[in-house]
């Protein structure tokens, strides 16, 4: 019987420090949690879960961009708390469920970043970001991080970012990898470079394993120009023979290797692409492969073409929204219809057919691969000024019950 014992004991033992072993792990970022071996060893209380985003099968969203954005930057730390909350608070009660706010517009940041500077708009110490999460998930708001990835700032503000940003140095080395182009004043990253692939990946990497962002957005801002002056030197080197589907390639390569940088932190957290409704124009134009990306794993998880179009324009809205469901049968790539609601301010159209935005939304919803709806923007349909809130007003309403 003593004997029986002493060997119960040393069975206990063992598996006690077994147990202990398997339940150690290894923190390798801010949210992520890894069961490999290392030296930095910690007991599952010291643990910090992955974060598990906040998503919605049917997304109900709308644009915040970089101009709303500095107004509500444009106090203190309080008075951007303030505001925000109050445009989301508007955002929730008209039955909105998601936000693309921007986080990144011209190579800079909107939050703490060892990659990219500051933006300007942000001049005091406190981070954005990380107070719009906080507050968007305070009211069960879905936030997506959205990013330009190759639209940097103009040459006056080049000048004046710290020289140990990447950026500032491909513009001080004028090495082809950022250029200007014709008619725009900012610089463009260069597709054309991997290691411009390397920038816009370590800067996604960066926001993903710092923020409890629920996914990041990159809106139609994909080739820089169709000036086939710009990268004409890299694709003669390339070997290629069609400039066109080189530069397809390539942006191919970049949104492929963006969506798994995502997935390898964190696949609760989607990633968007919301290219130009004009197919034609995204193939020509912005060279971005949409039926590749509509068809295909491994490119998004959801789609939102922005169909800024009205019912009897050249691209009209009916048949063009039909496309892109046809475009998304069978992939499991959720199509989110995006809408220009600020037409109702420029647009015949638009003007003089009071609850258009209301009849296009209730039309996506009879889609066959409907996943949802995207406004632009926050500003026309929420902070109209006093000579358009009437119409605004009449609009939104009729938005409102049918998004709900």
């Amino acid at each position: 019987m003593k004997r029986l014992g002493v060997l119960s004991v040393l069975i206990f033992a063992i598996l006690l420090s077994a147990c202990q072993t398997r339940e150690s792990f290894r923190v390798l970022n801010k949210g992520i949690v890894s069961d490999s071996a290392s030296d930095d060893v910690y007991e599952p209380d010291d643990v910090q879960k992955t974060y598990q985003a906040l998503n919605y099968d049917e997304q109900k969203a709308i644009w915040i961009s970089y101009i709303e954005l500095a107004d509500f930057l444009s106090g203190d730390e309080e008075s951007f708390k303030s505001k925000f909350s109050k445009a989301i608070e508007s955002v929730k009660a008209s039955g909105f469920n998601t936000i693309y706010v921007h986080v990144r517009a011209f190579g800079d940041a909107y939050y703490n970043s060892d990659v990219y500077p500051k933006a300007f708009i942000v001049s005091s110490d406190f981070d954005p970001l990380e107070i719009m999460t906080k507050l968007s998930h305070e009211r069960e708001i879905s936030f997506h991080a959205w990013i330009n990835p190759f639209r940097c700032m103009s040459y006056d503000n080049m000048e004046t970012i710290d020289d140990s940003f990447q950026t500032k140095k491909w513009f001080d080395e004028s090495n082809g990898i950022l250029k200007s182009v014709p008619d725009n004043t900012n610089y463009w990253l260069n597709p054309a470079y991997d290691e411009v692939f390397e920038l816009i990946n370590s800067g996604v990497k960066e926001i993903v394993e710092n923020y409890e962002v629920d996914g990041i957005h990159f809106d139609d801002y994909f080739f820089p120009t169709p000036d086939e002056s710009f990268d004409r030197e890299e694709f003669e080197k390339s070997g290629e023979s069609d400039l066109s589907e080189y530069r397809t390639s390539r942006i191919n390569k970049m949104v492929s290797g963006v969506y798994k940088t995502i997935k390898s932190i964190n696949k609760s957290v989607v990633f968007g692409l919301s290219p130009q409704g004009n197919i034609d124009n995204d193939y020509n134009l912005q060279f971005a492969d949409v039926k590749k990306w509509c068809a295909e794993e491994g490119f998004c998880d959801y789609i939102a073409p922005q169909v800024y179009y009205g019912y009897e324009s050249v691209c009209p809205y009916a048949q063009t929204i039909k496309t892109w469901s046809d475009m998304c049968k069978g992939s499991g790539v959720k199509l989110v219809i995006g809408l220009g609601e600020y037409k109702i301010l420029s647009e015949e159209e638009f003007i003089s057919t009071k609850g258009i935005i209301a009849n296009m939304i209730n039309d996506a919803k009879k889609l066959d691969n409907y996943s949802g709806v995207a406004v632009y923007n926050y500003k026309n349909l929420f902070a109209a000024d006093d000579e358009n809130a009437e119409r605004v007003m009449a609009e939104k309403e009729l938005i409102e019950k049918a998004i709900k």
